[in-house]
């Protein structure tokens, strides 16, 4: 399992997005209450699809197009069935026995996976796995990534383009509910065809379908399929067109796939403990706040399934991934939604490259460089004593002992829902002991900042709130085109010697940069920057720091930005940091000034 996450943290859009930008393979899941649906990539283009309705297949396409007859497709399947490791996609298959042209093999597609993808992009609840390993495209197709390679291929960008002009053609009126087929919609005939006049709807949580005003349906012309009504169309006596998943069973599925050396009591015990993290829902504050995520890099499936499970029910926002290439893209999406996630790190695995000592070592160092405000955790067997020293002495936040199926067999279980409990205790007080300190630290900071009146003192306040959290922080004033150094903290020497006094050089405004952007949009910076103008007039003034990583902190006063703090962790490691309490303390310096400002207007008028 290389990357799984939830749609409600990563849209169906981003995904898509996300996969073609990496030019990943393997087979995208996609898993509400009501079914799965899935896409097949290869190195970024779609190849094939699997619809939530298992009679919505591109055979069945191709059939209803009139391209393929019942026969070759039975034959083609046969082939498919007999290929072995060697097996491709049913149109690649179909393409190599000459039964299909390539155009209109790509046309079946097309019409194919835009289904799936209107279904989709609808979905706003429900989890996403991408599996690189082999992949089962439906029942009756599976095949390895590496015989993927097919002339016959999506770009993923123009299907996903062309889905949402159609979804948002049938959402004019803003409904948000979800487009969905239903029993009736689907018509199977003797000729296994499969659409009818009516092909998607909009169906209600409780199964009712509604048709708001002002929304069509989304029509067989919509997606080119316009002579249906010219097809024998015969509705079999049972059909379900929408499979309800049980949670448990998925629980067990993954189970019983992970454990399956271990007795069937065991196996349940283990089902009904996730259950305990299913069943029922955290309180809705909990789930509205979402403060707090979690970023795990394994390849264990067990774990992976666990902690996806357990930190869901809490409300976090949670993804799971075995490739490195995509830590970078999942940690930006926790930083848009402003949540600094734990990153957790499993074990050292000597039979998996991805999972290797040294590989572990070299990312967990690379992100905490990247990413200076993350905290790491590391799991790690009990007995390698050696790691667990070495990933504290990396700055490592905790290591977890991780039970092993070969050490503690017969305990293993018990001791891994022991585990996953303590795992998840420890990062919920984490958080919230986070949250505690910085509001104890925000509300003793504003108190005094509300005893201030002068924007020299001010200005200092905000100067020493930064240095508690930076090892150098420097104020600057703004000027006609520049910005004027004044006094700093740790610039000339150690922050404990106290505050310099005025440095008086100047940074231009009137070149593109990170100062420029900050002071004109009034917004905070923090993150890596490789800057000209911070090389050339910043570093120049007082030397360069050991890390990239700076933070740009406005102070405005009626809109405008009229200070900005400047802050870097000299030639230290980077450490910790709460964006939120500095954006908050800044926003009320500036209060505090504007106060100040009106009061003294009024005593003049007075």
């Amino acid at each position: 399992m290389a990357f799984t996450g939830d749609l409600e943290h990563l849209p169906i859009v981003d995904v898509i997005q996300l996969l073609n930008t990496t030019r990943k393979s393997g087979a995208l899941t996609v898993r509400s209450d009501r079914g799965e649906s899935k896409l097949i990539f290869s190195e970024g283009h779609i190849v094939s699809a699997n619809h939530l309705n298992s009679s919505v297949s591109i055979g069945r396409v191709l059939r209803k197009m009139g391209v393929v007859s019942a026969e070759d497709l039975d034959l083609a399947l046969e082939v498919q069935e007999n290929a072995g490791e060697s097996r491709k996609p049913l149109i690649g298959t179909l393409i190599e026995m000459g039964k299909v042209k390539q155009e209109e093999a790509h046309e079946g597609l097309k019409k194919l996976v835009q289904l799936v993808v209107v279904e989709l992009v609808g979905w706003t609840v429900g989890t996403f796995t991408l599996e690189t390993e082999a992949i089962s495209a439906s029942g009756q197709c599976s095949f390895e990534p590496g015989n993927m390679q097919q002339d016959i291929f999506l770009d993923a960008q123009m299907v996903l383009m062309d889905a949402l002009r159609i979804f948002d053609e049938k959402q004019r009126d803003g409904s948000s509910k979800e487009l969905i087929f239903t029993d009736e919609e689907l018509v199977l005939g003797e000729s296994e065809d499969l659409i009818s006049q009516e092909d998607v709807s909009l169906v209600s949580s409780d199964g009712e379908t509604l048709v708001p005003s002002g929304v069509g349906e989304i029509t067989a012309d919509d997606l080119g399929l316009e002579d249906l009504d010219k097809l024998e169309k015969k509705i079999p006596d049972v059909f379900r067109s929408i499979k309800i998943i049980d949670p448990s069973e998925i629980h067990r599925q993954k189970v019983s796939e992970t454990l399956a050396a271990f007795s069937s009591d065991e196996k349940e015990q283990f089902v009904s403990f996730l259950m305990k993290y299913t069943e029922a829902s955290p309180s809705a504050a909990g789930r509205e706040r979402q403060a707090w995520g979690v970023v795990l890099f394994s390849s264990d499936e067990l774990i992976a399934h666990s902690i996806m499970t357990m930190c869901k029910y809490e409300g976090a926002m949670v993804f799971s991934t075995a490739e490195e290439e995509d830590l970078d893209p999942i940690i930006d999406q926790y930083m848009l939604k402003k949540i600094v996630p734990v990153l957790i790190f499993d074990e050292p695995d000597l039979s998996d490259g991805r999972q290797s000592l040294e590989n572990i070592t070299r990312i967990r160092q690379q992100k905490r460089e990247k990413y200076p405000q993350l905290s790491v955790v590391q799991l790690a067997s009990e007995d390698n004593y050696r790691f667990i020293l070495q990933s504290y002495n990396d700055g490592v936040k905790a290591v977890f002992p991780k039970p092993s199926k070969e050490i503690s067999t017969d305990t293993f279980v018990a001791d891994s829902m022991s585990f996953f409990e303590t795992l998840l205790s420890y990062t919920k007080s984490f958080f919230s002991e986070q949250d505690q300190q910085m509001h104890r630290s925000l509300k003793d900071s504003a108190l005094e900042l509300q005893e201030l009146s002068d924007a020299p003192d001010i200005s200092f306040a905000m100067l020493s709130f930064v240095a508690e959290r930076f090892e150098r922080s420097l104020t600057f004033i703004v000027r006609d085109g520049e910005l004027m150094a004044e006094r700093g903290i740790g610039i000339k020497g150690d922050k404990s010697e106290g505050v310099s006094p005025p440095m008086k050089f100047s940074i231009p405004l009137s070149k593109s940069s990170a100062f420029s952007i900050a002071v004109e949009r009034g917004e905070v910076f923090y993150g890596e920057c490789d800057d000209e103008v911070l090389r050339e007039h910043l570093f120049r003034e007082i030397g360069e720091a050991k890390n990239s990583t700076i933070l740009l902190l406005p102070m405005k006063r009626r809109g405008k930005t009229i200070a900005l703090t400047y802050a870097d962790f000299g030639q230290k490691e980077p450490a910790l940091v709460q964006l939120d309490e500095l954006v908050i303390f800044a926003s009320q310096a500036g209060l505090v000034l504007e106060n100040s400002n009106y009061r003294r207007q009024l005593e003049r008028s007075s």
